[in-house]
């Protein structure tokens, strides 16, 4: 049985199984579904992008725990810069408020494709109880660039195009590793990819996708190391819409 709640009432009074919410609609199964039932109701509601379709679940302790510790490293560092290099204080400032907004749940592993679930069953797994988000949208015509740069951007999406012409586009702080990108493809594939003139190969980008510049790891920043993974960490389990 599923129930569909609209502005918080339900007019059944039931013991929820599996809650999914979508596009701010509530779906409530009594039951563990197969991920075909939670999909068939939106399915053909719109010409879906399902590449970047992502299911996730809400159990948001341990990853609040580490955004926390990020941005108290982002508020120390920004505490250093201020009086020397306003700029990258500036910037590190703009990227804790980022961060800050961030809707964060953890994403799973599981490929999103309403086609798919429908005619394999390897890909139509059964829900366990819990509260999850899909987060489905129309083919998107934007990248998000963020880390290391002056301010977190939404560019255009460049079809055919290398990674290093997003970064051409943008001003990188002085703290920034300006030899490598890490790109979280829309599916979820987390790409680290050289980006300068002598070690860059073609990697190109799909709609949706997240662009983390990041932070230059150096004998004088050991903690840029721990505030890169912290961060590439918190991007991967971040509900775009």
């Amino acid at each position: 049985m599923c129930l569909l709640i609209l502005d918080g009432l339900v007019l059944n009074t039931v013991m929820a199984s599996v809650t999914v919410t979508v596009k701010q609609k509530q779906y409530v199964f009594t039951h563990e579904p197969q991920l075909i039932e939670v999909l068939a109701p939106i399915a053909n509601q719109e010409n879906w992008y399902w590449p970047s379709a992502v299911l996730y679940q809400e159990e948001g302790n341990q990853l609040e725990k580490m955004r926390q510790l990020l941005l108290n490293s982002l508020t120390t560092l920004i505490t250093i810069y201020q009086k020397e290099e306003p700029d990258i204080a500036l910037s590190l400032e703009q990227l804790h408020a980022t961060i800050t907004n961030w809707h964060l749940a953890r994403r799973l592993p599981i490929k999103i494709d309403y086609d798919l679930a429908r005619f394999s069953a390897a890909a139509n797994p059964q829900l366990p109880e819990g509260e999850y988000i899909l987060d489905i949208a129309l083919r998107m015509n934007t990248v998000q660039l963020f880390g290391a740069v002056n301010r977190t951007n939404n560019v255009p999406h460049l079809p055919h195009a290398d990674v290093s012409e997003y970064i051409t586009r943008q001003t990188l702080t002085d703290v920034a590793d300006k030899d490598y990108v890490i790109l979280i493809q829309a599916d979820g594939r987390e790409i680290t990819t050289p980006v300068a003139y002598w070690n860059k190969n073609h990697q190109e980008v799909m709609p949706g996708s997240q662009l983390f510049v990041p932070f230059k790891e150096s004998l004088f920043h050991p903690e840029f190391a721990l505030i890169n993974q912290q961060i590439m960490t918190l991007a991967q389990n971040r509900v775009q819409q």
